[in-house]
């Protein structure tokens, strides 16, 4: 009587080879997806340029102010707000803006037309802006611009 053999089958070497592999592909591919959408979320900027800023005092003592913002981030700013010397805040209208929101590279002009502040010609004086983008965060900046006769 001859003893049975007990025979185990298992996959082929060149099959399992093959599904590691495959589970190797897939995990850096995921890895891959995490990585890069981690590194675009924490690439967004926040910054705000003046492109121009002006400040002119007329024959009649009247002081015209005159600004142009640019969004040179790569966020949407939802509010916006200018700053000039002793005058009270004032919130640049971005609704004829397409969508409401200053979008990345776009830029707005704000004018202020008869200030109330006394301005000298010759001094400079100080312009805060202060940008609130469309996830929340926030942006600061400032730029000098100097009295003019005009």
């Amino acid at each position: 009587m001859k003893a049975m053999a007990k025979r185990s089958r298992g996959i082929s070497p060149l099959i399992a080879t093959i599904i590691l592999i495959a589970i190797t592909v897939v995990g850096g591919l995921l890895v891959y997806s995490i990585f890069t959408s981690t590194s675009n979320t924490m690439s967004a900027k926040a910054l705000v340029s003046v492109e121009t800023v002006d400040l002119v005092k007329d024959t009649g003592g009247n002081a015209n102010f005159n600004i142009v913002i640019k969004n040179a981030g790569n966020k949407p700013i939802n509010t916006l707000k200018v700053k000039l010397a002793s005058e009270n805040e004032a919130t640049v209208d971005l609704s004829t803006l397409p969508g409401g929101k200053l979008q990345p590279g776009q830029s707005v002009a704000y004018s202020a037309p008869s200030l109330s502040g006394s301005y000298t010609v010759g001094n400079s004086y100080t312009v805060v802006i202060k940008a609130t983008f469309e996830d929340g965060s926030s942006f600061v900046t400032t730029a000098g611009v100097m009295c003019r006769y005009g």
